[in-house]
């Protein structure tokens, strides 16, 4: 297992492990915020995950919290607020283009950046006691960027009511809504993630890459003619033998 080299001090880790890459978000003593230095490290590990070509991407924190979102508070000599803001849009990017298949673990609280990384993972699984919800709102901010790419994954009145109140989200009220694919009881959850994980990577991995790749490029209206697509797609990906790594075409979302 090899880490990611990350500047000092280190904030989120990165770890490869044969097919997986495995992102941890460890400043447990402040909840896992995420500063400007922890986001760039976090978006230096989704790179990491990219270059790899790895199949499985985990995003998962030391301690009681997954994280408390970005430092609300943080001042960075030198960095203007549309600087720091750029790096939400960068690493939304990079997790969604993703060509795995992305897991993430949340334990306790998920909030504001900390639910974006849930949602906009390919499976997220949760303890029953993890909290979620974009409290942006609660802390004079206007989420715009959570505004944009959040209907289309639960939906548009939803969306509403998460950014115009800031609410917090239980577990089953997420599960409800799509904010998470899976609640199981708190004692449970490192087993239950292990078993996803080892589950994943037992699975054909060109089957799951092409999966990703057709419905990343479905829900951007990439794909004109989705059943003729997913029958030639399919088609070429039996007959070239079941490649680990489908030719296919760009993901817009990726882009």
């Amino acid at each position: 297992m090899t880490a990611v080299s990350s500047t000092e001090p280190v904030l989120v880790r990165a770890e490869h492990d044969g097919p997986i890459t495995t992102v941890t978000l460890s400043n447990p003593e402040r909840a896992n915020a995420l500063t400007y230095g922890a986001m760039q490290q976090f978006i230096e590990g989704l790179r990491a995950a990219h270059s790899n070509r790895s199949l499985l991407l985990i995003i998962r924190a030391e301690g009681d919290d997954f994280t408390v979102g970005r430092d609300q508070k943080e001042k960075v000599p030198g960095v203007t607020k549309a600087q720091s803001l750029g790096l939400i849009l960068e690493a939304n990017a990079l997790l969604r283009g993703f060509p795995g298949i992305s897991v993430s673990v949340i334990r306790g609280r998920a909030l504001g950046f900390g639910s974006g990384i849930s949602v906009q993972s390919d499976l997220s699984i949760a303890a029953d006691t993890a909290t979620l919800g974009f409290d942006e709102v609660r802390h004079g901010l206007a989420p715009l960027v959570v505004a944009e790419y959040l209907p289309p994954l639960i939906g548009p009145r939803a969306t509403a009511d998460l950014i115009y109140t800031g609410r917090d989200v239980s577990a089953s009220e997420a599960l409800a809504i799509g904010l998470v694919s899976r609640v199981v009881p708190e004692a449970d959850l490192e087993a239950e993630a292990r078993g996803l994980c080892d589950s994943l990577v037992a699975g054909e991995p060109g089957a799951l890459r092409l999966m990703k790749s057709y419905s990343a490029r479905l829900r951007a209206g990439g794909i004109a003619d989705p059943q003729a697509a997913a029958v030639a797609e399919l088609d070429a990906w039996l007959s070239a033998g079941r490649p680990e790594f489908p030719d296919v075409p760009e993901n817009p979302a990726a882009r």
